[in-house]
């Protein structure tokens, strides 16, 4: 039987969403605990070098307060297993009713203003081994949306949880609305907003780049995961809509994937940084904002395009 959006929600989605939530409660649980608690709490210094006098001595926000780490657990687990709840409610639930449509208009605000407003959050910086305010050009520059999770790691959680799913639900909200429907993305974008979780697990190592540390690879490996996976939804519907000759959709399409390259240009010529990071998700914010809650995309209807002749 062909699958349908409104129909039943295949079996394939939530063995999936079953399999990703139960290996991150597994993860969490029996490996990440000593690790957190007994590691990066007591030598939060390990793998930064020089730079140990740019942060606090409390990268992971628990510092005598242990008891946070098994609610945090439960509380991201909660937060990951409600990704496949959205595939069910939004893709194969009823028809998209005002309720629907409010929650993901508040989700992408929320997500873009906190996205925004994290990325200018004041910071410090290590010159000469002096613990000095960094200015805004430096925030601009080097500092990452990672870097500042250093200072302020329960904000950091945050980031990764409001900016996996407000792009998420309403991606799936496009989808719902146009009657799109392909399991790829929906797979590619379930695993993309998985892989975040792992990031904001992992502290960042910093400006350097220990690429033999699990450390390292697993903070960088979520967080390209997430940008390429969480991406590509949005990028093949648009590619599927300028096939199709819609030329608004075409437009769309050739300036996200022209802010993608300037982000390239930028992150090769001037460095990364949150704010550098930011720019392919205000595109994706601002795409998906015009597609759901705007009639800029609108298609008209097949028997209003027809020329009655008298």
């Amino acid at each position: 039987m062909k699958t349908q959006l409104g129909g039943k929600m295949p079996k394939g989605f939530v063995a999936l969403w079953t399999v990703i939530t139960a290996v991150y409660a597994i993860w969490m649980t029996f490996f990440m605990k000593d690790i957190t608690l007994g590691v990066y709490l007591k030598n939060p210094y390990i793998g930064l070098g020089d730079q140990a006098y740019t942060y606090p001595s409390d990268i992971t926000g628990m510092a005598g307060r242990e008891w946070l780490y098994p609610v945090w657990v439960v509380v991201s687990i909660i937060f990951l297993a409600l990704f496949g709840v959205y595939i069910k409610k939004m893709l194969f639930g009823k028809e998209p009713n005002k309720g629907m449509k409010i929650f993901c208009l508040v989700s992408l605000i929320l997500g873009c203003v906190f996205i925004t407003w994290y990325g200018i959050f004041d910071v410090n910086k290590n010159v000469d081994g002096e613990f000095i305010p960094a200015t805004f050009m430096d925030k601009v520059k080097y500092i990452t949306a990672s870097m500042i999770g250093l200072q302020y790691p329960w904000h950091f959680k945050m980031w990764g949880i409001f900016a996996s799913e407000s792009v998420f639900v309403n991606t799936l909200y496009v989808f719902r609305k146009n009657n799109y429907y392909s399991p790829l993305c929906i797979v590619l974008g379930s695993l993309g907003s998985a892989a975040i979780f792992m990031t904001i697990n992992l502290p960042s190592m910093g400006e350097g780049l220990y690429l033999n540390s699990a450390r390292c690879l697993g903070h960088w490996g979520g967080a390209l995961l997430f940008a390429v996976l969480c991406a590509a939804p949005l990028v093949l519907f648009l590619f599927k809509k300028t096939r199709e000759k819609n030329k608004k959709y075409a437009i769309a399409f050739f300036v996200f994937a022209a802010i993608l390259g300037a982000m390239l240009v930028l992150l090769v010529t001037v460095g990364k940084s949150a704010m550098i990071e930011n720019l392919p998700m205000w595109a994706a914010y601002a795409v998906l904002f015009l597609i759901n809650f705007t009639n800029v995309f609108a298609e008209k209807k097949a028997e209003e395009k027809e020329t009655v002749k008298a």
